[in-house]
């Protein structure tokens, strides 16, 4: 029997505890409208997780280019022989050698992460638990994860999103650069220009700011909301939300005038939206040529059934009683059929009405006609045994 019931009565924090004390296995579906989320659980840990907003297969890769794994171009070269093969993105990845076991192994476990812990701050939901696993899971490439884990993570979370929430705007509102933050020289451009002129390191002036703080600072080069910036950023959603928020009260954001964000890389977007629209251009101009020789090659074709035809599929299209027998057994019959449809000539008559040559033969069997009819003479009565 299912385990379910509303987020309201029975929370995610006492939820997972009683999976992971009891040691349960299967699947643990939460529901909000129209979105859901699956969990699935082996003797109490957590050995996958899916969800309808963001599917798991779709965006690992997504998640090693955020790490820093792969590049943009790879991954969409990645997806296109996925749809080719229909294999795993994993073992894609894998097979290719642009990234190893662990490299992987990372990408799904910040995934899964990332999707369970955006469940613990859903207010209101079901959930439903079925002691059922699917066969898909991808054992060898997501290790279990201890419930203890995710539990302490979440309640920190828990604990800090309402601030980092209440110093943001809404996810949806585009920021861009402010004046000051396009004159600060970042760290990150200072190492990468000395490391090319081959100047080595240089520390005469620093920015101030944090790595995370210059890393996302270079995704807003051109306006980009919050929900656009997590899509790219490496870091996990809390610790992101946090450095926006810095950057915000530093000025070096501001909310952006433009009223639409830079739409995220086109690895972010799902393959329906990423495919191409195909207008329909009409037949080809082969088409009606093609049609005409079909229907005109059976008359150029078509040879009577004659004496010298050797083409006897198109000669049956002939007449059936227009047709010269050959053979003696065929000729044979026909006189006799002949014979017996004008016995007073022979069938001479028909067989010239009809064009049929040989009508002057006579059949072997006789005239039927001069034979005594069986059915008007008495028959021999039959002798009784004494």
């Amino acid at each position: 029997m299912a385990l379910e019931g509303s987020l309201r009565d029975f929370d995610l924090f006492s939820l997972f505890n009683m999976i992971k004390t009891q040691g349960k296995s299967g699947t643990l579906v939460l529901s909000r409208g129209q979105e859901f989320v699956k969990i699935f659980f082996d003797q109490g840990d957590i050995v996958g997780c899916d969800s309808n907003q963001v599917r798991m297969e779709d965006r690992v890769g997504t998640m090693l280019v955020r790490l820093g794994r792969l590049s943009g171009d790879e991954l969409l070269a990645m997806i296109q022989k996925q749809r080719q093969t229909l294999k795993r993105m994993g073992t894609l990845l894998l097979e290719s050698g642009k990234v190893s076991s662990q490299d992987l192994q990372d990408a799904l476990f910040n995934q899964a992460m990332s999707i369970i812990y955006r469940t613990f701050r859903w207010v209101e939901g079901d959930y439903r638990f079925d002691s059922m696993l699917p066969m898909e899971i991808d054992r060898e490439n997501f290790p279990p994860i201890p419930v203890d884990t995710v539990l302490m993570e979440a309640a920190r979370i828990m604990d800090e999103w309402p601030e980092v929430q209440r110093r943001l705007p809404d996810n949806k509102i585009p920021l861009q650069k402010t004046a000051y933050a396009m004159s600060i020289k970042l760290d990150i451009d200072q190492e990468l220009s000395s490391v090319f002129d081959g100047r080595g390191t240089s520390k005469s002036e620093s920015s101030g700011l944090t790595h995370e703080q210059e890393t996302v600072l270079l995704y807003v080069s051109e306006p980009q909301s919050v929900q656009g910036i997590l899509a790219i950023t490496r870091y996990d959603e809390l610790d992101t939300c946090k450095v926006i928020a810095e950057l915000l009260e530093m000025g070096l954001l501001e909310i952006s005038q433009d009223q639409f964000a830079t739409l995220a890389p086109p690895w972010s977007i799902p393959s329906e939206t990423n495919r191409k629209v195909m207008v329909p251009t009409g037949p080809s101009p082969w088409f009606w040529p093609l049609v005409a020789a079909l229907l005109l090659a059976p008359i150029f074709l078509y040879v009577p059934r004659s004496r010298a035809s050797l083409n006897l599929g198109l000669g049956s299209l002939q007449a059936s009683d227009v047709h010269v027998a050959t053979d003696p057994v065929t000729r044979e019959r026909q006189a006799f059929v002949l014979q017996m449809v004008a016995p007073a000539d022979g069938g001479k008559s028909v067989a010239q009405r009809l064009g049929i040559d040989g009508g002057e033969e006579r059949s072997s069997l006789g005239d039927f006609r001069k034979l005594p009819d069986p059915l008007f003479e008495n028959a021999p009565r039959s002798q009784t045994p004494e």
